[in-house]
C-alpha cells in the first residue's frame, strides 16, 4: 500500500516536535505554577464543553423536538418529524463549534489517538514476530515444492520426447527388428545390473571388513551396540569387556605380539601365505582374530540370506550380525520363531 510522502513528512515532523518537547521538558521541568495553570485550562475546557452540550440540549428542547409515543394523530407526528429534521439540518449547516487555539483539547485528542495507534502497532509487531518463523518455513517449503515440481516436469518432458522419438523410430522397423532390439536392450540391462550388483557386493564386503566387523565383535563380547563406537581396536577385542560393558585393560604384550599386531607385518605374512599356496590355503581360511571371526560370520549370514531369497534361514545362534540386520530394517525375524530370519522383500511393490 503506497503512502503519501506528504503524510510521511508530517508524521516525521510531529515525531521531531515530540522529541524536542521531551528534551525541553528534561532540561526545564515544569514548575508548580505551570502545572496548576495547565490544570486550570483543562477545567475551563471541560466546563466550556459541558456548557456547549447544555446549550444544544436547551435549544432542541425549546424547539419541541420530542416525538410523542403511540396514540398521536398521524398529522401531528408528521409535523414533529419535520421539525426534528429541520433542526438537525440547521445544525448540520452551521459552523462547528471548535475549541479555541489556546485550548489543550486538540493536544489531548491527538495524544490519545497517537497512543492508540502506538499500542495497535506494538500488538501488530508482536503478532508478526510470532508468525514470521512459521511464514519463513512455509515459504521455504513452498520453494522446495516448486523446485521438485520443476524437476518432475522436466523429467516428464524429457521422457515424453524420448518415447515419441522411439515410437517414430519403431514405426519404420519390422517386427523381427523390434524383437532383436528388445532382446539386446534386456541383455544390456542385465549386464549393467550384474555389474552394479557385483560392485555393490564388493563395497558391502569391504565395509564389513573395514568398519562393521570390529563393532559386531564388540557387541558379541558384551560391549557397546553397533553404531555407538565407530572404531574398536583389536587389542580391546582381545581383552574383552566387563559385565557392565566397559572395556577391560589389555594384557601386556611381548615384542612378538607387537610384531603380530603391526599391519605391515600382517601384510607381509599374508603375501608369504599367498605365495606358498597349496596346503596353507586351508589354514589361512580360519580367522585369526575376533574381528575376522565376526566378519566371516556376517559374510556367511548375508550369503545364506541372499541364496534363500524370501525364504527363512535357520540361525545357529543369536548374534550381533542378525540383530544388526533386523535393526537396520534389512531383515526380519519369523513372527513365531526368533531363530529364523529372512531378507525384507524391497522389490515386491515394484514387481507387482
Amino acid at each position: 500500500m503506497a503512502v503519501d510522502q506528504e503524510k510521511v513528512d508530517k508524521i516525521r515532523a510531529f515525531a521531531d516536535r515530540g522529541r524536542n518537547l521531551e528534551k525541553q521538558y528534561r532540561e526545564n521541568p515544569l514548575s508548580l505554577d505551570a502545572i496548576q495553570h495547565y490544570n486550570r485550562r483543562l477545567d475551563d475546557t471541560i466546563r466550556s464543553l459541558q456548557n456547549h452540550v447544555k446549550r444544544q440540549e436547551d435549544a432542541l428542547r425549546k424547539q419541541g423536538l420530542e416525538i410523542s409515543g403511540q396514540g398521536t394523530e398521524p398529522a401531528q407526528r408528521l409535523a414533529q418529524v419535520r421539525r426534528v429534521k429541520k433542526a438537525y439540518d440547521s445544525l448540520l449547516q452551521a459552523e462547528p463549534d471548535l475549541p479555541s487555539p489556546n485550548s489543550p483539547l486538540p493536544c489531548l485528542i491527538a495524544l490519545r489517538e497517537t497512543s492508540r495507534v502506538i499500542q495497535e502497532n506494538k500488538a501488530s509487531i508482536a503478532s508478526l514476530r510470532k508468525s514470521l518463523p512459521s511464514s519463513r518455513q512455509q515459504l521455504k517449503d513452498e520453494q522446495d515444492d516448486l523446485e521438485d515440481a520443476k524437476r518432475i516436469h522436466e523429467g516428464l518432458r524429457t521422457r515424453i520426447q524420448r518415447i515419441k522419438r522411439e515410437q517414430s523410430e519403431n514405426a519404420t522397423k519390422s517386427p523381427s527388428e523390434l524383437a532383436d532390439d528388445f532382446v539386446n536392450a534386456e541383455r544390456k540391462r542385465t549386464r549393467a545390473l550384474k555389474t552394479s550388483s557385483s560392485k555393490l557386493r564388493n563395497d558391502l564386503d569391504q565395509f564389513i571388513d573395514d568398519h562393521l566387523a570390529s563393532q559386531l565383535a564388540a557387541e558379541d563380547l558384551g560391549g557397546p551396540v553397533v553404531g555407538d563406537i565407530m572404531e574398536v581396536p583389536d587389542s580391546t577385542l582381545e581383552a574383552g569387556y566387563t559385565p557392565h560393558g566397559k572395556p577391560k585393560k589389555p594384557k601386556s604384550t611381548t615384542a612378538q605380539d607387537r610384531d603380530d599386531d603391526d599391519p605391515r607385518q600382517q601384510r607381509i605374512d599374508n603375501l608369504l601365505r599367498r605365495q606358498r599356496g597349496g596346503d596353507d590355503d586351508a589354514s589361512n581360511a580360519a580367522p585369526r582374530s575376533k574381528r575376522e571371526a565376526a566378519a566371516v560370520a556376517m559374510h556367511e549370514l548375508i550369503n545364506s540370506l541372499l541364496e534363500s531369497g524370501t525364504s527363512y534361514v535357520e540361525l545357529p545362534r543369536e548374534s550381533a550380525a542378525s540383530r544388526f540386520l533386523v535393526r537396520a530394517k534389512v531383515a526380519q525375524l519369523h513372527p513365531r520363531n526368533a531363530r529364523k530370519i529372512r531378507l525384507i522383500d524391497f522389490g515386491r511393490s515394484f514387481e507387482d
